[in-house]
């Protein structure tokens, strides 16, 4: 289901998916959606890259106090 939502954008975006839509005969509207929809998927992407980062982070530490413990035997 599709909503209105308004926004504003710099006349250089504006001008640039003007030029796009004529180009590519895609409405300017359909544009708007995919771009929106690739930032989410891109947000999405580095929430799980940062996640999984924290989470080697996390067993890096454990496996360093590990060591740390075996060395002290």
């Amino acid at each position: 289901m599709l909503k209105t939502y308004a926004a504003k954008l710099e006349e250089r975006q504006i001008e640039a998916l003007r030029k796009l839509s004529k180009g590519t005969k895609i409405p300017q509207a359909e544009l708007l959606r995919q771009a929106v929809d690739l930032l989410l998927e891109r947000w999405r992407s580095e929430q799980e890259r940062l996640e999984f980062l924290k989470r080697v982070d996390e067993d890096l530490e454990e496996d360093r106090e590990a060591m740390e413990r075996l060395a002290q035997l």
